[in-house]
């Protein structure tokens, strides 16, 4: 998981370019009407995001028709949605630009409003509001992400991912391959309201679940490379350097507490493990 570059264009333009692309008829005079109030809107939503004050926006209260007419604007496989998505993936490094942050786990096939659209019609098609996510996040992430009191879960355009450890894999090495279970802590001591924004996000998309899953489909195709440089050199002390090395890598690729690095970073360390699959 790392964070994201956000957006960093005229985001009222991508309002008016949407509404220009809208047939003549009524849902476009409805979005023109309010051109001048939405670029004020929009001017509040950039401030409070640099300010990482985002929670503070209040909505202005958009009904009946013009409401409908803003949130319609957004259609995810619109031309403006499109570019927006390109243009936010194509200044990511490499390593993420095509994978969910919010899991790690799954493809960007969606986009989530960090707003809800329902709330703030205004923001539907503003590219802050805009996070290239999977689908299986979006669904589980539903409508809210501040309960009034704290955030349920992380902005990775605004929340700063800190390089301490706070996920941890154990293993149950009783089966023919070795079972594993993830779980957060905090030994370095993040920042409180930090962490609890953390442990809010991995519960509620049900991300420790989800890591199990994924990991006991591909914990062989991480032992067999073990196993071969077992083959050729029987010093398990320089093999666990080796991919310690290997895994610093790995880290500053696709983050600090990328789930696969702490998978192997663990594995590597627990005696059980190289003398029941690789010794």
């Amino acid at each position: 998981m790392k964070n994201l570059k956000n957006f960093d264009e005229d985001c009222f333009n991508i309002y008016k370019e949407a509404v220009e692309r809208k047939e003549e008829g009524s849902t476009k005079e409805i979005l023109s009407s309010v051109e001048a109030l939405i670029s004020i809107l929009y001017f509040d939503y950039s401030t409070k995001f640099d300010g990482n004050e985002i929670y503070n926006l209040v909505p202005f209260g958009f009904s009946g028709e013009r409401k409908d007419c803003l949130i319609d604007l957004y259609q995810y496989k619109s031309a403006t949605i499109k570019k927006v998505k390109k243009k936010i993936l194509d200044c990511q490094i490499v390593t993420i630009n095509a994978t969910c942050q919010y899991c790690t786990l799954n493809s960007v096939n969606s986009l989530d409003h960090f707003i809800p659209k329902g709330d703030f019609p205004e923001f539907s098609v503003n590219p802050l509001n805009l996070f290239p996510c999977c689908s299986e996040c979006n669904a589980k992430k539903s409508k809210y992400s501040y309960n009034g009191e704290e955030s349920l879960f992380l902005n990775l355009y605004l929340d700063e991912l800190p390089e301490k450890k706070y996920l941890k894999a154990d293993f149950d090495f009783s089966n023919d391959v070795p079972l594993v279970t993830f779980d957060l802590y905090n030994p370095e001591d993040i920042e409180p309201s930090l962490y609890r924004t953390i442990s809010n996000h991995y519960g509620r998309l049900d991300l420790l679940e989800r890591m199990r899953f994924k990991s006991n489909e591909i914990i062989t195709e991480i032992i067999k490379p073990i196993k071969r440089y077992y083959h050729f050199s029987h010093d398990i002390d320089e093999i666990k350097k080796f991919l310690r090395e290997e895994e610093l890598e790995f880290q500053e690729a696709y983050g600090f507490n990328y789930w696969k690095s702490i998978l192997r970073l663990s594995l590597i360390e627990k005696t059980d493990f190289w003398e029941k699959y690789i010794m």
